[in-house]
């Protein structure tokens, strides 16, 4: 997910904390228990319904305009549906922070074989982050850890590369931290990058070797992957923007370096919802504590988001997942409580991801 604004030294005075602090932020959501799903048949949902999907995919393209589109709807113990429309672009779209997910459910994977501990300092796998000695891979994955986020750095911005997680560790200790771990909620994308790390040196593999491990193949996807170091990502959709100069996927590192088609992206969710992939109290825990985000009625936990979606007749629709965006490019994947049905959609363009996603789900109601 693309950060609001860029931030400098300047806006904040930086802490050093001895320990982590009570939370002084908005209220929480309220822990939301997470439904244990069915599994989805790899069959197609009735013709009925596929019609509605098809003709809704078609005014979703036309409405954001947007040069390609990946869509899926899975509904557990029925069947699912997905189209993908890329004109002449590659058929792979790339999923932003919704990829934060998959390095979440690796993180957690290790915790519960205990190779890692989530209250861990930071500084027992990587040097030099701010206050890292205090800051835990529970506050990474929560963003709670009050770290400066490197790509918000004004001069990194400017430069329009990749950064290493040196560079990075470099940005963020020349920034200072935000404030102490705990105290605060604030996206940073660097946190997920550290959390790379953590995984490769405790899985003896990268960590895009892990997500192929422990996700990808236990599930049999085709087509999702996370994108290498320096990796051009030919074979993913171009991103474009008349807003704002588009980055290249690979560089969003572990923070989000996701693509792939929505139908798989979509199958990461309802395993993940189907006890497939982490025991039910971990994942239990991932909607334990949730920190009230900039948009309003977005919440986060650990690696997921709750997102409250108003409806035309002022109730609120709770979706389980999570959002991603860039310039040139936005994704959700979620489970929608009210229609019981996980949907997944990646654009390229300045459109929403979640107005399609949601016009999606509305088929569903008729």
């Amino acid at each position: 997910m693309a950060l609001p604004v860029a931030a400098s030294a300047a806006d904040y005075k930086p802490v050093v904390c001895t320990s982590a602090v009570s939370y002084a932020g908005p209220p929480l959501h309220p822990a939301v228990a997470p439904p244990l799903l069915a599994e989805v048949p790899k069959a197609e949902l009735d013709p009925e319904t596929v019609a509605r999907l098809e003709a809704a995919f078609v005014q979703a393209k036309a409405a954001t305009k947007a040069p390609a589109m990946t869509t899926a709807v899975l509904i557990p113990g029925r069947g699912g549906w997905s189209r993908t429309d890329s004109g002449e672009q590659p058929p792979m779209l790339f999923w932003a922070s919704a990829g934060k997910s998959l390095v979440a459910i690796v993180v957690l994977q290790l915790a519960e074989a205990g190779k890692l501990k989530l209250e861990d300092p930071i500084s027992k796998y990587v040097a030099g982050a701010p206050n890292g000695d205090v800051v835990t891979l529970r506050d990474l994955l929560a963003h709670t850890g009050g770290l400066f986020s490197a790509n918000e750095d004004l001069k990194a911005r400017a430069e329009h590369r990749a950064h290493t997680l040196d560079e990075d560790v470099k940005i963020i200790a020349r920034h200072g931290a935000m404030s102490c771990p705990g105290e605060r909620w604030r996206y940073s994308n660097t946190g997920y990058a550290l959390l790379g790390k953590v995984i490769e040196t405790v899985d003896g593999q990268t960590w895009q070797a892990a997500v192929e491990a422990r996700i990808v193949k236990p599930l049999g996807l085709k087509s999702l992957r996370m994108l290498a170091y320096g990796d051009r990502a030919e074979d993913v959709a171009k991103l474009v923007s008349a807003k704002e100069t588009p980055i290249e996927p690979a560089w969003a590192g572990a923070a989000g370096g996701a693509v792939g088609s929505a139908e798989d992206m979509a199958r990461v969710w309802a395993a993940l919802l189907g006890g497939k992939l982490l025991k039910q109290e971990t994942l239990t825990a991932m909607f334990g504590q949730l920190y009230p985000m900039f948009d309003a009625g977005s919440f986060y936990g650990l690696g997921a988001m709750v997102i409250e979606v108003p409806e035309a007749d002022g109730s609120k629709s709770l979706w389980l997942g999570h959002l991603g965006g860039a310039p040139g490019a936005s994704a959700v994947v979620a489970y929608s409580v009210r229609d019981k049905a996980v949907v997944a959609a990646a654009v390229t363009g300045d459109g929403s991801a979640t107005a399609t996603a949601n016009l999606l789900l509305k088929q569903l109601r008729r």
